[in-house]
């Protein structure tokens, strides 16, 4: 069941211009009824996006499908709409569309699916079209977002599809079982599609906070076979004394019971953070992801982050994931791998060691360096960017990824970048 994306957003900005004329009949004051209503607001607001990566592959890269060249080009577009209606503080209506068209020379392959195409499997919802998959193009219309909040005192409630993310760790966060992340992809989590969820927030007090979610998900991906545990489900309660946050969670999701906790506080005009979760697997072994981080400013403008990440379970060590990756990368995600790879943070090794710097060459250009550290697989993967701000809505990025991996008995989660570096070059627009 897919949703008919265009007619839907025809629909919100019918509704949006609706609201906007309301708002311009409510700015002259009326004198007659002393009480005052919250008014409506409308705001609308987007971004054009045009990103080109490129990779030249040497002959030795037998992980890549005989059916890509030794030259990988994408090109990147997207327009990126952003309708809200608002009611006072009690009433938030959000959309996120995004219309993207990719170019590339490898279409129709798994490296491309992977990467740039998002898989649907089992989502409750489906608001999105392809209306061209080719050799050369590939357009999607989707909803990244499209929720409504409702608050009412210390209540609120958001349904739709929005981003759900629990925990305190910047890069590596095993805490974030409802929408994982991987750090090493070009784009960031602002970019990453939101799932289907009703969210419920109580604020007893100003500094706690209790949180309930409910992830409607498919099962074999029919939606005639959503069920209650079939669906991912989160409990998590909040709470801080000063400048400490503490925080434990209980979930169930992809048939793992998970428990977890995460920290923060200040010391030495900087932020301690930890996270730790512990899940149980319905069929397979339990495992314990847990990290520690760091991170501080510098009054020249300087900003360091230091992270480690451990993994008790990694693929090396687990031939039930070994299986499920290698059917995922030759026949897609099923019902037999789904729950083995859904909703976890998935790494090859155990230890992890992670660096973030950024510093402002000049008030408007901004270098940053990501790295990590795999201990195991002696492999270092390095991220080096600089985003120029050319204008005040125009931002222009510039960067490569690349890797180095000694041979090992290993594998390396970083040795599809091992001497084949990705460039990329992006410009975008705000408006």
């Amino acid at each position: 069941m897919r949703c008919p994306v265009i007619l839907i957003f025809i629909m919100v900005m019918v509704l949006f211009f609706v609201v906007s004329k309301t708002e311009a009949a409510q700015d002259l004051p009326d004198y007659s009824n002393e009480t005052e209503y919250a008014a409506w607001s409308a705001i609308l607001r987007g971004s054009y996006m045009n990103l080109f990566t490129f990779r030249h592959l040497n002959d030795s890269a037998s992980y890549i499908s005989e059916s890509v060249n030794n030259y990988m080009t994408a090109d990147l577009n997207r327009l990126s709409v952003s309708p809200e209606i608002s009611h006072g503080e009690n009433f938030i209506f959000h959309a996120d569309v995004n219309f993207k068209l990719i170019i590339s020379d490898y279409n129709k392959t798994e490296e491309f699916d992977l990467y740039w195409r998002d898989s649907e499997y089992n989502d409750f919802t489906r608001p999105s079209i392809e209306p061209v998959y080719n050799d050369m193009f590939f357009m999607r219309s989707e909803f990244q977002n499209i929720y409504c909040k409702f608050t009412s005192g210390a209540f609120t409630g958001t349904a739709g599809r929005q981003q759900v993310r629990f925990g305190s760790a910047r890069l590596w966060n095993p805490l974030d079982i409802l929408n994982p992340f991987s750090p090493v992809h070009v784009e960031g989590s602002d970019e990453q599609r939101g799932i289907d969820a009703l969210r419920i927030d109580f604020y007893p007090g100003e500094s706690t906070e209790f949180t309930c979610v409910a992830n409607p998900v498919r099962r074999d991906d029919q939606f005639e076979k959503t069920s209650f545990d079939s669906s991912n489900y989160a409990v998590r309660l909040k709470t801080g004394i000063s400048e400490f946050d503490a925080a434990l969670l209980a979930a169930y999701t992809a048939k793992r019971r998970n428990a977890g906790f995460d920290l923060q506080f200040v010391i030495f005009d900087g932020l301690l953070t930890g996270v730790v979760l512990w899940s149980d697997q319905t069929g397979g072994e339990s495992y314990l992801q847990c990290g520690a981080g760091y991170e501080y400013s510098f009054a020249n403008g300087l900003y360091l982050l230091a992270e480690y990440f451990y993994n008790s379970l990694p693929v090396n060590d687990d031939m039930q994931l070994q299986a499920a990756l290698a059917g995922m990368n030759t026949a897609g995600i099923n019902p037999g791998n789904y729950y083995i790879l859904a909703n976890r943070i998935i790494t090859f090794n155990s230890h992890y060691v992670s660096a973030l710097a950024g510093y402002d060459i000049h008030p408007l250009l901004r270098c940053e360096l990501f790295s990590i550290y795999d201990f195991q697989g002696r492999g270092i993967f390095c991220n080096i960017s600089f985003r120029f701000n050319a204008m005040q809505n125009l931002d222009i990025n510039a960067g490569s990824i690349c890797s180095f991996v000694n041979d090992q008995d290993r594998v390396s989660d970083f040795i599809s970048y091992d001497m084949q570096p990705l460039l990329y070059a992006s410009a975008e627009l705000y408006f």
